[in-house]
C-alpha cells in the first residue's frame, strides 16, 4: 500500500493502535453490566490472529494486469493479503463478526490507487475491455455493507481506493464554493478549507475515516446538518466516471434542465460509476463555536421544543436530543469527576428532584450547538434557550457540550470493546414526520426490546433525535444485547430485522444517512415501490450494461434468505 495511505484496523474501527479506553469512565461499565445482566466472569473474546486467516484465492486476468501496468505507475497497485483484507469489507456488525472469526468469503483480487480523474477513466475503460468488476473504495467506514459485491462468478474484482485523490482543486471565495477530488478524507478536507478561512460544516460520526466521495455515494449526514444540510444539499456539481462515459454536471446554483443528474449520482453507492470530483457549497469559518447541554423533563417535551425551534426560525447548528435510556448512557459515559464536581452534581440532582419536581429517570439530555460571530452566537443561543424553557428545560451549561466535543468520534470504538465481551451492539437510524415521531419512537423501541427479550439474556435500547428539519426529524436507535448461546449472529439479524420492519410498518424510512448496501436491501422495494426498482435497474442497465460497478446493490429480489435469515418477509 502507498506509504501515505493508512487503513483502519482490519478487525475493528479506527487506527490500529487505538482501542476504547474505559479506565477514565468509572460509571460506564457498571451501567452496561446492570443494563445487560452481564456476568463478571465473562471471558474476553479477541479476534483471531491475522496470520491464521485464509484469504480467498485470487482470480487474476493477466491481460488486464498487464494493461494496468502501462496505465498506473509502479507502487500504486497492491495485492498483499493485508491490503486485500482491509479492502474486503466495511465496518458493519456483519463485517466485523466475520473478520474477527477469520471467515473471509470475499476479498478483491487487486487494489488500485489512482491520483487523477484521467487515471480513473483509464481503469474503468480497461475493466470494460476485460469484463473486470470494479468496486469504488473511500475510507472503508460504511456500516451498511456497501463494499462487498454480491456476485457469484469468476470475474476478477478490483478495488479502486480513492484516497490519493485528496486535493482542493479550486476555491471560489466570492461564490463560496470549493471543488475537491473525491478521495479526500474529512480532516484533510477541513484542513485545506480552514487554511483559507472556510469550512464545509459536514461532520458525520465517521468524519476521521470517511471520504467526500463516500459521503456523496451514500447520502451522508453530518452532526451539523440542521444548519448546513445533508450532503445532497451541499453538492452543486460533480464528475463521475461510468462505463458509458463521464457524467459532468454544470457549476450553477440551480437549474431546470429536466431530471436532476446530480441526484442520480448522489446515493448511487458505487453501482453506476466512480465519483472523482465534487463542487461544494462552503461557508466562512465561524468566529465562535459552542455546545451546551439542557435537561428536559421528558422526551416529548424535548421533541416539541425542537419542532418549535423550526417553526420560529431558531434552529441551532446541532440539536441531539437523547431519550431517557440514551441520557442515562450519556451520563454514565462521562469522564471521572473531581470531588467538587461530584458535589455540584449531587446538588443539581437534589434541586431537580425537590424544586423542579423532575423524575430523573425520565429526563432527557439535549446537546445543542451554536456558531457564528460572538454576537450572533449569543443571540441565537438566547432565543433557543427561551424556547427550551417554555418546555421545562434546565440549562446544564457548557460542560456537557465540552465533553461531547472531546469524545464525539470515540463512540464507534466502544462497539469493538463490547464485542470482545460477547455483546453485540449496533445502530438503526430512520426519519419521519413530526406528527409521527413520538409514535414511531415508542413502536420501534418496543419492537427492538421485544426482539432482544426473545434472543438474548439481556438487552438495552436507546434513541436520540440526530437531525431536524421543517417537516420532521431523524431518530437514531442504539441497541446492545448478549445473545443466547447458539446461532448468535442469526439472533442479531432477528433484532436488526425487528428495527427495520418497525420503521416501514410505521411510515418511516429504512435509513436516513447510512445508505442501503446489503443491510437494508431486503426492504428496498417496499420503500421505493416496484416501479421505483424498475427505474433504478433501468439506470443501471443503461450506464453499466455489463454489470461491472459494485454489482448486486440497489436492486429487487434480494431475499431474507440472501440476507442470512430463512424466514419469509413479514407482511
Amino acid at each position: 500500500m502507498p506509504a501515505d495511505i493508512r487503513s483502519m484496523k482490519w478487525w475493528g474501527w479506527g487506527d490500529e493502535a487505538v482501542e476504547f479506553d474505559i479506565s477514565n469512565r468509572p460509571e460506564l461499565w457498571p451501567y452496561i453490566s446492570r443494563s445487560l445482566n452481564l456476568k463478571s466472569d465473562k471471558a474476553i473474546d479477541r479476534p483471531v490472529p491475522l496470520e491464521s486467516i485464509v484469504m480467498p484465492a485470487q482470480h487474476l486476468d493477466s491481460a488486464f494486469v498487464e494493461e494496468l501496468r502501462r496505465l498506473i505507475p509502479a507502487g500504486r497497485t497492491e495485492d498483499s493479503r493485508l491490503v486485500r483484507l482491509t479492502h474486503a469489507y466495511g465496518k458493519s456488525l456483519r463485517d466485523l463478526w466475520r473478520v474477527r472469526r477469520g471467515e473471509i468469503g470475499y476479498a478483491p483480487d487487486l487494489v488500485i490507487f489512482p491520483e487523477t480523474h484521467e487515471e480513473v477513466v483509464a481503469i474503468v475503460q480497461a475493466a470494460i475491455r476485460r469484463a473486470v468488476v470494479v468496486v469504488p473504495f473511500g475510507g472503508g467506514s460504511n456500516i451498511a455493507g456497501c463494499l462487498e459485491p454480491s456476485h457469484r462468478d469468476d470475474r476478477m474484482v478490483v478495488c479502486v481506493d480513492m484516497r490519493r485523490m485528496d486535493r482542493l482543486l479550486h476555491l471560489d471565495e466570492q461564490s463560496e464554493t470549493a471543488r475537491f477530488q473525491a478521495g479526500v478524507l474529512g480532516p484533510r478536507l477541513e484542513e485545506q478549507l480552514q487554511s483559507r478561512g472556510f469550512t464545509l460544516g459536514h461532520f458525520p460520526d465517521s468524519f476521521l475515516f470517511s471520504t467526500l466521495g463516500g459521503w456523496v455515494a451514500t447520502r451522508s449526514a453530518g452532526m451539523q446538518s440542521d444548519r448546513y444540510g445533508k450532503i445532497e444539499d451541499i453538492v452543486i456539481a460533480l464528475r463521475m466516471v461510468t462505463p458509458s462515459g463521464t457524467i459532468e454536471t454544470l457549476s450553477v446554483p440551480k437549474a431546470s434542465s429536466g431530471i436532476d443528474i446530480n441526484h442520480l449520482c448522489i446515493g448511487s453507492e458505487g453501482t453506476l460509476g466512480i465519483i472523482t470530483e465534487v463542487l461544494l457549497n462552503v461557508h466562512r469559518a465561524p468566529e465562535r463555536k459552542e455546545s451546551r447541554g439542557y435537561l428536559f423533563p421528558d422526551f416529548a417535551s424535548g421533541v416539541e421544543a425542537l419542532q418549535v425551534c423550526h417553526r420560529e426560525d431558531c434552529v441551532p447548528v446541532m440539536a441531539r436530543l437523547n431519550d431517557p435510556n440514551k441520557t442515562a448512557l450519556s451520563f454514565a459515559y462521562k469522564s471521572a469527576q473531581s470531588p467538587l464536581k461530584r458535589q455540584l452534581s449531587r446538588g443539581i440532582k437534589t434541586y431537580l428532584r425537590t424544586v423542579r419536581r423532575m423524575q430523573l429517570d425520565r429526563c432527557c439530555l439535549l446537546l445543542a450547538g451554536f456558531e457564528g460571530s460572538p454576537e450572533s452566537c449569543e443571540r441565537e443561543r438566547n432565543r433557543a434557550e427561551a424556547i427550551y424553557r417554555r418546555f421545562g428545560a434546565f440549562a446544564l451549561g457548557a460542560e456537557p457540550g465540552r465533553a461531547f466535543q472531546a469524545g464525539k468520534y470515540d463512540f464507534p470504538y466502544l462497539r469493538d470493546f463490547m464485542m470482545d465481551r460477547g455483546v453485540l451492539a449496533d445502530v438503526s437510524e430512520t426519519a419521519t414526520m413530526w406528527s409521527n415521531l413520538m409514535p414511531l419512537h415508542q413502536s420501534a423501541t418496543a419492537a427492538i426490546q421485544s426482539a432482544m427479550d426473545r434472543e438474548s439474556t439481556g438487552g438495552w435500547v436507546g434513541c436520540h433525535v440526530s437531525h431536524t428539519y421543517h417537516s420532521g426529524a431523524s431518530l437514531y436507535f442504539t441497541f446492545g444485547f448478549v445473545p443466547k448461546p447458539g446461532d448468535e449472529f442469526v439472533r442479531y439479524l432477528r433484532v436488526k430485522r425487528a428495527a427495520e420492519d418497525s420503521f416501514l410498518a410505521n411510515g418511516a424510512t429504512l435509513s436516513h444517512h447510512h445508505a442501503v448496501g446489503i443491510e437494508h436491501l431486503p426492504w428496498l422495494e417496499r420503500e421505493i415501490s416496484p416501479a421505483g426498482i424498475k427505474a433504478v435497474e433501468a439506470l443501471k442497465n443503461g450506464l453499466d450494461p455489463q454489470n461491472l460497478l459494485n454489482p448486486g446493490k440497489l436492486r429487487g429480489g434480494f431475499t431474507f434468505a440472501d440476507w442470512g435469515l430463512p424466514e419469509e418477509p413479514q407482511k
